[in-house]
């Protein structure tokens, strides 16, 4: 079979992963790959086919297993993107690392690159070292999405407290899914870094890469740690935003019932004494005054109404609170009627 040219070729030269030509290279990636390039790895390269599927499937568990002449490894990583209305979606994929004596192979679905993107970690001398940064730069790019879902959730919240529609609750919804999604995936590749602990000498890591190994294994502990706070806050505060979006319209129907009110024994005295019978009633009396006059009555009937029903419904401070701790007046909730 023809050699089939990997999407990314890396060597190990002076403690870094650099590019490298050809197929041949020490270290390849391979991302999606076409059916002539599986059909390369599971020929050439005897890697198992269902393994291979493993490395493409999202919905795979991270686990390590050992063959003949190689060590297969699948890790959960996460990947972020755009949805169709342009909000952020986390999700999480795999990544299949294979492990030959004299070859790295790199087998992935997302369309970040795993070197050269960012600054590496720290140096590496090895192909295991190489594997250790891929583990590394797996944890920290959870990190940054973590904190990112953080942020996001913040903001939503101080939508929440002026919503009357329910597309921010939604995306505080499907943060909570990400975050869900972020704490398996973590806790599958927890089991992993302690499968290759445990067999550590029979991959091949040095003194130095069992340390780090070790570290990696605690920023992925500590890293776990803030998924499920994060996650738990989510989870506790659901009801009280839905409450607090709940009683945002019952504030306006609140409102808009007062200005029904106010026009109601408007509505009745314009409908029984309409046009022609004040008319007729002020036929002495120039049109300008009987109909200034009765405008003015009009004004004033609703004006006693509004003072008679503006405090229904408002609860009496305690005399000892009152002209203290005084809340900040919250915006108007009535043009939010007409924006949703």
């Amino acid at each position: 079979m023809p050699l089939t040219l990997p999407d990314f070729s890396y060597e190990v030269q002076d403690g870094l992963v650099v590019p490298a030509a050809g197929a041949r290279a020490p270290i390849v990636e391979y991302n999606s790959p076409t059916p002539e390039q599986k059909e390369f790895l599971t020929t050439e390269l005897q890697i198992d086919e269902h393994t291979l599927q493993s490395a493409l499937d999202p919905d795979e568990m991270a686990r390590l297993e050992f063959e003949p002449d190689h060590a297969a490894i699948i890790l959960k990583r996460a990947d972020r993107v755009l949805d169709e209305d342009d909000e952020q979606d986390f999700r999480i994929v795999s990544l299949g690392a294979f492990l030959f004596q004299n070859k790295l192979v790199f087998i992935h679905t997302d369309a970040s690159k795993l070197f050269g993107a960012r600054r590496p970690s720290f140096r590496c001398s090895s192909l295991q070292g190489a594997l250790l940064e891929v583990l590394y730069q797996t944890i920290a790019q959870f990190m940054r999405d973590i904190r990112l879902i953080h942020h996001l959730s913040e903001t939503i919240e101080g939508h929440i407290a002026y919503s009357l529609g329910n597309r921010a609750l939604s995306s505080m919804f499907d943060l909570q899914k990400g975050l869900v999604y972020y704490q398996t995936a973590l806790q599958s590749n927890q089991a992993l870094f302690a499968k290759l602990r445990m067999h550590a000498d029979r991959i091949g890591f040095s003194r130095e890469e069992r340390e780090l190994l070790d570290d990696i294994i605690v920023e992925n502990e500590q890293c776990l740690k803030l998924v499920e706070m994060y996650s738990h806050i989510l989870t506790g505060m659901s009801d009280a935003r839905v409450s607090i979006i709940s009683n945002n319209l019952n504030v306006i129907m609140k409102k808009l019932t007062v200005i029904s009110i106010i026009f109601m024994p408007l509505n009745v005295l314009a409908s029984m004494g309409g046009m022609s019978e004040w008319t007729a009633l002020t036929q002495s009396v120039p049109w300008p005054l009987s109909y200034g006059a009765f405008t003015g009555g009009l004004a004033l009937i609703a004006y006693v109404t509004w003072l008679l029903i503006r405090n229904i419904g408002v609860e009496e401070r305690p005399r000892g609170l009152r002209g203290r701790n005084r809340p900040r007046k919250l915006p108007s909730l009535l043009g939010s009627v007409f924006r949703h």
